[in-house]
């Protein structure tokens, strides 16, 4: 990756204070779009944030989002996904009446204020209706549901209460309180395992109760509680892991197809957080860590170069006091 072309956020204005932020030289390169979602229940809704990220301004001091899309207190947001195309997948619960819903919600590109979704997906199955708490989309539109012990694969353009294409539950899934789905360009799947002390690998043909085709784990690894994992294009993976005992977390980085008790080829530090769950990498594979902070639970996004590891600060630290402990983690960069 050209070390000249690495982005630089330094604010989020209307929203967000800036710490920590550093003024590497760097070249103007393309433009992303940051996804955020805030889910202040109770106080005035959920709703999802979509903020235009320029790569290569220096010292980027304001950025107004683009667009809101906005529900009511009664609906509440958890995890949060983008396609290629712009759509953007939320899985909520609607509690407006008895008996609640556990749905993910689709909508348009460009979608704000109180929307419509364009369609929703009801997880209605008996064995998978509890809230999605991540959810994946791969290149041809499926949707990937990690709810409870479960994965649910829905069929691209599913709607309703259609049935998952796929449904891979059960003992020999060793699913164990995972928190983190992620989908390769082959449409396997990774799984952050967090009771388990693994990532757990299923390939795109697996349904029903089966093991895992591959498992990441051991002291190698570095992996002690992953919460959270992601993918870049050349398939790399990212694993954020949690250390309670020490109280600290690490961001581990393995070459594709790394199975068994491999060593990360990066590993990262400089992660200042009670735990991390949500990340993301765009195109120039730059790193986006939600964090939550040891004393002060304030949320934030760190920023890291592809070249970053070890101690290596993030040279951006993106803070809101707009966003809730209730959700952190939910973020998604195109």
């Amino acid at each position: 990756m050209p070390l000249n072309r690495l982005l630089s956020i330094c604010a989020l204005s209307l929203l967000v204070p800036v710490i920590g932020c550093s003024s590497p030289s760097q070249a103007t390169g393309p433009s992303f779009t940051l996804y955020a979602v805030q889910n202040n229940t109770g106080i005035g809704g959920s709703s999802v944030l979509t903020l235009p990220v320029n790569n290569g301004q220096i010292g980027q001091s304001s950025v107004t989002p683009t667009s809101t899309i906005t529900v009511p207190m009664q609906t509440s947001f958890q995890a949060l996904a983008v396609d290629n195309a712009g759509n953007v997948y939320v899985s909520a619960s609607v509690v407006t009446a008895p008996p609640l819903l556990n749905e993910i919600l689709v909508y348009a590109a460009g979608a704000t204020g109180a929307a419509t979704p364009a369609r929703t997906i009801a997880l209605t199955n008996p064995s998978t209706q509890t809230v999605a708490i991540s959810i994946a989309v791969d290149a041809t539109g499926s949707v990937y549901a990690l709810n409870g012990n479960n994965i649910s694969v829905f069929a691209p353009g599913a709607s309703g209460n259609a049935a998952p294409a796929r449904l891979i539950t059960g003992n020999l899934t060793q699913l164990n309180a995972a928190t983190g789905i992620a989908v390769d360009s082959a449409q396997n799947i990774y799984v952050a395992n967090t009771n388990g002390g693994n990532v757990l690998v299923f390939s795109s043909t697996e349904t029903g109760n089966v093991a895992p085709a591959s498992i990441l784990a051991g002291t190698a690894t570095g992996i002690s509680t992953p919460v959270g994992l992601t993918l870049d294009s050349a398939g790399d993976l990212y694993v954020a892991s949690y250390n309670q005992t020490g109280n600290s977390s690490l961001v581990l980085e393995f070459a594709p197809g790394a199975s068994g008790n491999a060593s990360p080829t990066r590993t990262l530090t400089a992660v200042a957080s009670d735990t991390l769950a949500g990340m993301a990498v765009d195109a120039l594979d730059n790193l986006y860590v939600f964090t939550q902070a040891p004393t002060s639970n304030q949320l934030a996004i760190d920023v890291f170069s592809p070249s970053a590891t070890g101690t290596a600060a993030p040279y951006a630290t993106i803070t809101s006091s707009a966003w809730t402990a209730s959700n952190f983690g939910q973020i998604a960069v195109r």
